[in-house]
């Protein structure tokens, strides 16, 4: 058989019992892959493919890290089943001190993203002891009920959502649905979400819950001040401010957190994707008035069956050890900065190309079939682009009609660079062809 054959093949066995669980991008690739380090893979084929996909922005120290493997490894062989005190959590909890401000000085685990979202809507409705919650289209926050019915865009044919939610235009200047331009429209969006309360809300307004930077929308990054507006808008509703960095947490946008870039202090914070680096665990910060506070705060109300387990703590204590003490959340903006360089001076005047946007390692590119009217491109010219760069040995991420790159914050600049450049490449050619 030939390699694609055999791939083909690999697949087919294993989708005769698994799930529809595995994301388009990821379908797309086809890889049955070998062995995965820093920011590589190997696969069946032997081809090495320089990762930007990273488990949709999970890998954020790059694959089999030696200290994180060296870490879990010897946590394994001592003990892994119970969520009594051990060293991992204590360590783990040190770090976190020593990292966050005192407001967000409690942390809490859970399993995965969608689990850790809702775990942070009951913590604001036991801290407010009110109900509603305000949203953003285009956010992802999760598939779980209560998740999706935050999450704009993907619910449809899955009936009625829980009540209390409320949903409202993301500032993503490049398609404002206001017709606005900033900074002349004075934040509109910000005053549609007022306006939106005003007429909506019922006067129980627990939480916003906002994404710093839109991930699955394509790595959207709001204009400055933005996140300041919402925090003055929460406080004006006596509501809580619930930054979901699933996404953009511990150092990919170039900061700890992607608040700290407007120096905005949320409430709340929800971590998740790569502070396991593969591990699946989540986590929600807050401080300890909150809590402790309702019913959140009793014993047993939020405890997650693996939340406390040993090994989930020694990954996240692993992952943070890397990130504080390689300096990668500084490396990051740097690096993220000299990336972005390349693709706007190598894709500029490229029809195809609509926007380059990012922050830190967190970079988009969206893809157009016209750019006077920004039409986006069609899901045919998108998977062609996608095949004609991992062809050429560069995966990625997708979304919508956006090419996403999340680099592992521990990435070669060569590897970055040339990555970039190869992208760049690939999306003049296709514009050609």
């Amino acid at each position: 058989m030939t390699p694609a054959a055999d791939r083909a093949a690999h697949w087919a066995r294993e989708q005769t019992v698994l799930g529809p669980g595995i994301s388009q991008a990821v379908q797309w690739a086809g890889l049955v892959v070998t062995r995965a380090e820093g920011a590589h893979l190997w696969d069946a084929d032997g081809r090495r493919i320089t990762d930007l996909m990273g488990g949709a922005g999970v890998n954020l120290i790059g694959h089999s890290h030696p200290d994180f493997v060296r870490a879990l490894t010897a946590q394994m062989s001592e003990w892994m089943i119970g969520a009594h005190a051990s060293n991992a959590r204590l360590e783990m909890t040190e770090q976190f001190a020593d990292l966050l401000p005192a407001r967000l000085g409690r942390i809490q685990l859970y399993s995965g993203g969608s689990e850790a979202v809702e775990a942070a809507v009951r913590l604001a409705k036991a801290a407010t002891g009110k109900f509603e919650v305000l949203s953003f289209w285009n956010a992802f926050h999760g598939r779980t009920a209560g998740s999706l019915a935050l999450t704009g865009g993907a619910r449809k044919g899955l009936g009625p959502t829980g009540p209390g939610t409320m949903s409202v235009p993301f500032a993503n200047c490049y398609r404002c649905p206001l017709r606005q331009t900033h900074p002349g429209c004075g934040f509109a969006c910000v005053e549609f979400a007022r306006d939106t309360l005003r007429q909506q809300s019922s006067g129980a307004l627990a939480a916003i819950l906002v994404e710093p930077v839109q991930g699955r929308a394509g790595n959207v990054v709001p204009p400055p001040g933005y996140l300041s507006a919402l925090r003055g808008l929460a406080d004006e509703y006596d509501a809580l401010l619930i930054a979901d960095e699933s996404m953009t947490g511990m150092g990919r946008t170039g900061a700890l957190l992607a608040c700290d870039h407007e120096r905005v202090g949320p409430d709340v914070v929800v971590l998740g994707k790569g502070i396991g680096a593969g591990y699946p665990v989540s986590a929600v910060l807050a401080s300890t008035a909150l809590m402790t506070s309702g019913p959140f705060g009793e014993p047993s109300a939020n405890s997650s069956s693996y939340g406390g387990f040993p090994t989930a703590c020694r990954a996240v204590a692993a992952v943070t050890r890397i990130i504080s003490d390689g300096h990668l959340a500084e490396r990051a903006a740097e690096l993220g900065e000299r990336a972005l360089d390349v693709l706007l001076e190598r894709l500029r005047g490229v029809a195809l190309v609509g926007e380059v946007r990012g922050k830190g390692l967190a970079i988009g590119i969206e893809l157009v079939a016209d750019r006077k009217t920004r039409t986006p491109i069609g899901k045919e010219d998108l998977h062609a682009v996608f095949d004609q760069l991992l062809a050429a040995g560069v995966l990625v991420m997708t979304g919508g009609n956006n090419l996403r790159l999340y680099p592992p914050l521990t990435v070669g600049e060569d590897d970055l660079l040339g990555a970039v450049e190869t992208i760049a490449d690939v999306l003049r050619r296709h514009e050609k062809a």
